[in-house]
């Protein structure tokens, strides 16, 4: 059972993600893509699960990463 909607997860990542259906589960894309370097911190670019719940999941997983990729090589 999905304890999150598609509206509750673009509200929370919808300006980073762009989010959709896709054959059954549930994908989502950067608008903006980090550079393949990023992936050592576990970034992805693009994330995919079978229900919202698992989607909303990764996507918060995602900003963790983008955040230890941001403090250990912050913006000069």
């Amino acid at each position: 059972m999905t304890t999150v909607s598609l509206a509750q997860v673009k509200e929370l990542h919808g300006r980073r993600w762009e989010i959709m259906d896709f054959y059954g589960g549930w994908i989502a894309y950067r608008r903006q893509p980090w550079s393949s370097a990023a992936v050592r911190f576990g970034v992805s670019n693009v994330v995919g699960a079978d229900n919202l719940d698992d989607l909303a999941r990764q996507l918060d997983e995602q900003n963790q990463a983008e955040s230890r990729r941001k403090s250990r090589y912050p913006p000069s």
